[in-house]
């Protein structure tokens, strides 16, 4: 079973904000699907949902620079750091793309800070999302809703995040699975840059 953490802010009025995509993403996965996910344990910092036979979603209440509070809770509650998979946000890819990694630094993403000191390390599997190029202020450009350019770069990364889904419920070796979603032809190399819409 593998966990996936959504990384964002709650609330509606950051559901369309760039430091949401990976909430958005998974959010888009279930409406496709007709999922209405069950509850599967309350925490006092967020929710565990069920998704699939192999997948669950542990989603933050909290805002972004706390995202690891229920990180901490779930593990203390019996959950194997290991089998975490965080979705996030990144500004140093492009729109359009993703890279899974299995460890690494936080890059100065709160939400990655927060997770990596609540359970005491880096060692945290993660699928990066691309929003860039970004702008500064890097604090105003994340909370800032989408384009209508962006959108549609955001409709191409539908098919590839709902394989890589898939092809992580079937996963036993995360390795493996880097290297089957990493190379840029799985996204489909569309983003704004490439598009000239940047």
């Amino acid at each position: 079973m593998w966990t996936l953490v959504p990384l964002g802010n709650p609330g509606p009025e950051y559901a369309d904000t760039r430091h949401n995509l990976g909430r958005l993403l998974l959010q888009r996965w279930m409406e496709d699907r007709n999922l209405n996910p069950p509850v599967v344990k309350k925490f006092a910092s967020g929710r565990l949902y069920g998704l699939t036979p192999k997948l669950q979603a542990l989603v933050p209440s909290t805002y972004m620079n706390l995202s690891g509070e229920v990180c901490f809770q779930a593990a203390r509650a019996g959950m194997d750091p290991r089998k975490l998979i965080l979705l996030y946000d990144d500004k140093d890819l492009p729109l359009g793309t993703g890279r899974f990694r299995l460890d690494g630094s936080d890059a100065g993403h709160n939400g990655l800070k927060s997770v990596f000191d609540e359970l005491g390390t880096s060692k945290v599997a993660r699928l990066r999302l691309g929003i860039g190029p970004f702008e500064r202020p890097l604090a105003d450009y994340v909370l800032c809703p989408w384009t209508d350019p962006q959108w549609e770069v955001i409709d191409g990364l539908d098919a590839p995040f709902a394989r890589f889904l898939e092809l992580l419920g079937g996963c036993g070796d995360l390795a493996k699975l880097g290297n089957l979603v990493n190379p840029e032809a799985f996204w489909g190399r569309k983003s704004l840059e490439m598009e000239g819409l940047s």
